[in-house]
């Protein structure tokens, strides 16, 4: 019987007169001009920043999407681009990337799974079985060494999903679920256990038969408050798939952090399922998309009034408000690099230019490159 369930030195040579010692004195003289420049290409790269924004744009054109890892002082540090899923109508957006510790893995067409490192290298990591009539989706563990597969078969009636784990390359594999009246898929891992999105009950993979707490229609706005898709999180066992903890009853919005998720009518839950509390007057707008610091303690949304856009609020424990410059719209998440920096992101170009915010500053910096922010790296929800 399948489980029940209710449903991530300088480069240069040493082309100077000097070397210079540990003092910075010169050291021994070398038989060179005394004045070289050193060329732009060998000059010291600038050290990889330690958290990224992975910024996914679905609306590149000629069916391809963008990536790119942006950094909190607003630098695109790397990019990719890859071919988006064939695509089948009315079918439900499933996400694109999945991030490790270490790297951003997409799906490229409708079955390669590639990698990009914040250095700029990128890869193969293996293949899934999508094709025209499959859809499929995926998310990779912190350490790089598990993958959790969901595969969405449209080809029979009604869709068929089938979820499997193996190790990234293709051993140990082990299909753990099967549903065709319950519809899920990883997004994340969180503890050992598979995290997972939740369409809810009674509810088919089809953009007309999806709940998503806004009133954007999912062409234009495919995955809803959120760039997982989903109403809520259920985390599972990654052999049995039995379920262990539910993450927000509905209405689960912006990124997951490690310590939860933000909900859309002003509260946020925890890993534990339980609910925090933030405000009771949905962020100033009915069931805006709010996005939860790591630490718990802060939630940003749109907007400082009822409004589909305006400008993004930090809401505090207890109601409290800090009122940004940076502009947002009600239906679009933040990501946060840590609990000072945070990055707005946008759907669609015409709706706004996406920006890093320094809490601690107040300053805003623009960003130049667009799409949605669907994930963070490093990805590890763990606290």
């Amino acid at each position: 019987m399948r489980p029940l369930l209710a449903v991530m030195a300088v480069a240069a040579c040493s082309c100077g007169a000097v070397a210079n010692g540990p003092s910075g004195s010169p050291a021994a003289v070398v038989s060179t001009p005394a004045v070289v420049s050193t060329p732009a290409a060998l000059a010291t790269p600038a050290p990889l920043p330690t958290s990224l924004a992975v910024m996914v744009d679905l609306f590149a054109g000629g069916g391809t999407y963008d990536i790119a890892l942006v950094s909190a002082d607003g630098r695109l540090v790397a990019h990719a681009g890859a071919q988006q899923r064939t695509q089948i109508p009315d079918a439900s957006e499933l996400p694109y990337v999945s991030t490790s510790n270490s790297r951003v893995y997409y799906l490229d067409g409708d079955s390669q799974i590639r990698w990009l490192k914040p250095d700029g290298t990128t890869g193969a990591a293996g293949t899934v079985p999508g094709g025209p009539q499959v859809h499929a989706t995926f998310a990779v563990t912190p350490d790089d060494s598990r993958i959790a597969v969901a595969l969405l078969d449209y080809s029979v009636n009604p869709v068929k999903l089938t979820m499997y784990v193996e190790d990234v390359g293709g051993a140990h594999h082990a299909v753990i679920y099967t549903a065709t009246d319950k519809y899920l898929w990883p997004v994340a891992w969180h503890s050992g256990q598979i995290v997972v999105a939740y369409l809810g009950p009674g509810t088919a993979p089809f953009k007309s038969r999806m709940v998503t707490y806004t009133n954007r229609d999912l062409t234009n706005y495919p995955y809803g408050p959120g760039p997982y898709g989903g109403i809520n999180f259920h985390v599972i066992d990654p052999v049995t798939a039995q379920r262990q903890a539910i993450i927000s009853g509905g209405g689960a919005s912006g990124l997951l952090t490690r310590s939860g998720t933000a909900v859309t009518q002003g509260s946020a839950v925890d890993w534990t399922g339980n609910d925090v509390f933030f405000s009771s007057n949905d962020y100033g707008s009915v069931n805006a998309v709010g996005s939860l610091s790591p630490g718990g303690r802060m939630i940003a949304a749109c907007c400082d009034k009822l409004a589909p856009a305006g400008p993004i609020v930090i809401w505090y424990p207890g109601g409290a408000t800090r009122v940004l410059t940076a502009i947002g719209t009600s239906g679009d998440w933040v990501g946060w690099f840590d609990d000072a920096h945070l990055i707005t992101g946008f759907y669609q170009r015409r709706d706004g230019t996406s920006a890093v915010v320094d809490l601690s500053t107040g300053s805003v910096l623009s960003v130049t490159v667009h799409g949605i922010v669907a994930a963070m790296l490093p990805g590890g929800l763990d606290s």
